[in-house]
């Protein structure tokens, strides 16, 4: 009962809308149909959006800082069902591709389209293009699932793809000529940023050849480096894998004596989500921000003096120019390597092809060698194993070092609970947005509500997201690790304190406090 103390703020940010492409743009013959949900007495549904209805960005007031940048704010025409619909449901014939690697949440996507398109509009057709870009030009893979209420019933609870996977490239017209002879109208896509340019370029050749197609993106990435939106589907599975995955290394290196436990996650983003919720490490090593090898070992012998073990999280594709003088080192046998033992597997990275690793002066013919084949599949996780036991021994003190790279364990991860909420509800809206007449467009979460971004916003080089060391989650990174700056030798400067082992050193003090230890 006390007193009211709210004031009322008018606003004055500019906005821009974000309008989302249409079928009648180049289609003037379409007919207009009243979607089946508005007439059905069950469920009752009175949720239906304006046409024009939009929502906005978080809007900052009162922000000097904000002020400063200038912001420009944007409007997303907002997600979900309409009342008028550009197609009858018995025209409908619907494919789904997931494009790239397994992720979480994928089975949910398939089977919240399958059931939306069926409970919601009646939709009797729907298919599942196998093994990706594949299905549409492989023989054996063309051969698409049809999904049905019944194939679809439990899939939710199954990790992995019922969809199978493959990493094979789009052939933009080849796609286009099997949806035209297929009779597809609604192409719904699960993949990256990389697959939106796919996603972009099928559309316009729709466009182009006057064929009645939506295609609609749901975004699905380890990285979760699409702009605007919250995040990817799958995302926060994908971190409560790398989580279990940090947690098991921190068991390993913390029962031996001097363990060091190295975890190769996906992507930056996934790395620094996963070290923030673990609160287990005590390293963290990104693509995006350069470190010196000597640096990073020298800290690291300072955290095993003052604990007895270090657990370092590191994204796969860090380091490359170490990397690779290293392998090049190998190749030209300038540099004895000792194995330490870790299969082949654990040490292979992103770019299976050996042509892509090959380091300059490698004559062509050695590609294809035994030898070069071994150099070749050694990624950052291999460099930091191999190169923190030699730095070690060269202080006489025995490690154990523990390499785990549970990337593929994480992707095939059945999703959790909020995923499963989440991805249900985005791909309630990618039907939604078809029906509508949408077409070019991704789904996203915005400032918690569900929108329509025009896949052109998404390609826009200027709106990709990126990592520095000013980021505000990298300094959350840096707060939960207390791990210095990895970039000159010698300058190992902490951002922030928490005991001995984060506080300030020179490399000669923790080398020498470590040497007397292992005597």
């Amino acid at each position: 009962g006390g007193e009211d103390t709210r004031e009322i703020t008018e606003v004055t940010q500019k906005f821009v809308t974000n309008k989302v492409a249409r079928l009648e743009s180049y289609l003037s013959y379409l007919q207009e149909y009243q979607n089946p949900m508005v007439t059905r007495a069950w469920p009752i549904n009175t949720n239906f959006v304006g046409n024009n209805e939009t929502v906005t960005d978080t809007v900052f007031l009162k922000s000097m800082r904000a002020e400063s940048k200038g912001l420009v704010y944007n409007e997303w025409v907002r997600a979900g069902p309409r009342k008028q619909t550009y197609f009858a449901p018995s025209e409908v014939n619907a494919a789904i591709v997931a494009c790239g690697g397994l992720d979480p949440g994928i089975n949910i996507v398939v089977r919240e389209i399958t059931n939306t398109l069926h409970y919601g509009y009646n939709v009797k057709r729907a298919w599942g293009v196998r093994f990706g870009w594949r299905g549409f030009y492989d023989e054996a893979a063309k051969d698409w699932l049809e999904l049905t209420q019944e194939t679809v019933l439990h899939i939710h609870k199954e990790g992995g793809s019922v969809l199978g996977y493959s990493t094979d490239l789009c052939d933009v017209e080849q796609v286009l000529t099997v949806l035209e002879e297929r009779g597809v109208n609604m192409l719904f896509l699960l993949g990256n940023v990389d697959a939106c340019r796919d996603a972009h370029a099928i559309q316009m050749g729709a466009v182009a050849r006057k064929m009645k197609l939506s295609v609609i993106m749901t975004p699905k990435s380890i990285e979760n480096n699409f702009p605007f939106i919250d995040k990817c589907i799958g995302f926060d599975t994908i971190v409560q894998g790398a989580v279990e995955a940090i947690d098991k290394v921190l068991l390993a290196a913390s029962s031996v004596q001097n363990g060091i436990g190295i975890c190769k996650l996906g992507s930056g983003s996934m790395c620094l989500h996963a070290v923030l919720a673990s609160g287990s490490a005590d390293v963290c090593l990104l693509k995006a921000v350069p470190f010196e090898p000597r640096v990073v070992f020298d800290y690291v012998a300072k955290v095993v003096q003052r604990k007895g073990y270090c657990i370092v999280v590191v994204e796969d594709g860090a380091g490359e120019d170490h990397v690779k003088k290293w392998v090049a080192k190998m190749v030209e046998g300038t540099e004895k390597r000792v194995p330490c033992g870790g299969s082949v597997d654990e040490c292979v990275g992103k770019l299976p092809n050996p042509q892509h690793h090959r380091p300059e002066g490698l004559a062509e013919q050695q590609s294809g060698t035994k030898d070069w084949g071994e150099f070749a599949a050694f990624d950052i996780g291999q460099f930091l194993k191999e190169s923190v036991i030699a730095y070690f021994a060269g202080l006489s003190v025995p490690v154990t070092v523990r390499l785990s790279t549970p990337e593929w364990y994480i992707r095939s991860m059945p999703a959790m609970a909020s995923d499963r909420i989440f991805c249900t509800v985005v791909a309630s809206n990618v039907v939604h947005s078809a029906f509508a007449g949408f077409m070019d467009l991704v789904i996203g979460r915005v400032n918690q509500r569900y929108v329509y971004i025009p896949i052109e916003s998404v390609l826009n080089p200027k709106h990709k997201p990126t990592i520095t060391e000013s980021s505000r989650m990298y300094n959350r990174m840096i707060r939960a690790t207390g791990q210095p700056s990895f970039q000159r030798l010698g300058q190992a400067k902490l951002i922030t304190g928490r005991g001995d082992v984060r506080r300030a050193f020179t490399p000669n003090e923790a080398l020498s406090e470590l040497k007397n230890k292992g005597q």
